[in-house]
């Protein structure tokens, strides 16, 4: 039996300037070069931000326009940047995103509980696969986009290493893959999460909205 879990209002997520859309914001808009390098995690937490904006009036603070025209979601990916501030090796743990998105959810006033799950690179410390597809699908059943860090794609295509990007739809097929649905740079793109697991060497993890957000 096949089962899928999805946000509920993805068109929510296209990135509008003139004739061009994009899926979910990306950080080459940055104009510093060290932003365009380093931005995956502040594009992230403004992707999340602005979703939980949208469908939820105690968040609506967060991103008060709700605007999806490209300037407009630039302008929040700056902000964000004051908060979720890559350091030298980027940010490189869940806590560092958690702890910066909750201190900007806390300077608009708002208390956003975040929760994680760390995948670390040693394996024996790990959850196991099924624990991080119910986190998934406890998430993204109640209309949560998810962040996820991969920090070493293993033989999943199209990942890049020590990256953030927003988990919005999960697939469960009758052959064990874990489909992911991401939004990356701009576009919309699918994933075996259960081939990363299997295969990363470095691990990463996975960050949600807590409880009754």
């Amino acid at each position: 039996m096949e089962t899928n879990y999805s946000i509920s209002r993805p068109e929510l997520l296209t990135v509008t300037q003139g004739s061009r859309s994009w899926q979910g914001a990306d950080q080459l808009w940055y104009s510093d070069e060290w932003q365009k390098k380093a931005g995956c995690g502040p594009t992230t937490a403004s992707v999340m931000t602005s979703y939980l904006a949208q469908t939820r009036k105690d968040c609506a603070p967060l991103y008060p326009s709700g605007s999806w025209a490209q300037k407009d979601v630039l302008a929040l990916m700056e902000e964000m940047w004051k908060f979720v501030t890559p350091g030298k090796h980027g940010v490189n743990t869940t806590h560092l995103f958690t702890k910066g998105l909750g201190a900007f959810a806390a300077s608009k006033g708002v208390t956003l509980p975040l929760r994680e799950l760390d995948i670390p690179r040693l394996r024996l410390a790990r959850p196991t696969v099924d624990q991080c597809t119910a986190f998934l699908r406890s998430a993204l059943g109640a209309d949560q986009p998810v962040a996820w860090l991969n920090l070493h794609s293993g033989e999943v295509e199209g990942l890049d290493d020590w990256h953030w990007v927003t988990i919005i739809a999960l697939e469960e097929r009758r052959d064990g893959t874990e489909l992911c649905t991401l939004l990356d740079s701009g576009k919309e793109y699918a994933v075996d999460f259960r081939l990363w697991f299997q295969t990363t060497k470095l691990g990463g993890g996975l960050v949600a909205p807590g409880v009754g957000v």
